[in-house]
């Protein structure tokens, strides 16, 4: 008598899934970078544009619970104030239901611009 493989999961992922959970993780990240946008940080250097990346790790009920320089602007005092913007912009909004988990992380790309 033949014996049959028992059925295993497809490695088969849905794009149409995979697109929705980046969508929802992309309207979420900018939620977050519409909230920081109140924030405003002077740093003493000379400074006309520069891009910090933060990773954030924000937990289910929107506290934040790590914050850190993923990819440094090339200014420490940029840099610092950047992260203390995003430390004094928590709590945030809940994460979504389809953002699963406990917990998620971000990298939170913020341009400063020195007018």
């Amino acid at each position: 008598m033949a014996h049959a493989e028992p059925p295993t999961s497809s490695p088969f992922v849905n794009p149409a899934d995979v697109y929705n959970r980046a969508r929802v993780s992309d309207n979420y990240l900018w939620q977050v970078a519409n909230k920081l946008t109140g924030y405003r940080y002077y740093a003493r250097a000379d400074i006309t544009e520069a891009m910090t990346v933060i990773r954030i790790v924000i937990a289910r009920d929107g506290r934040l619970l790590d914050a850190r320089i993923a990819q440094s602007s090339g200014f420490p005092v940029l840099d610092n104030g950047v992260l203390a913007g995003v430390r004094a912009g928590s709590p945030y909004a809940p994460l979504p239901p389809s953002i699963k988990g406990e917990s998620a992380a971000f990298d939170l790309p913020l341009v400063s611009v020195n007018r």
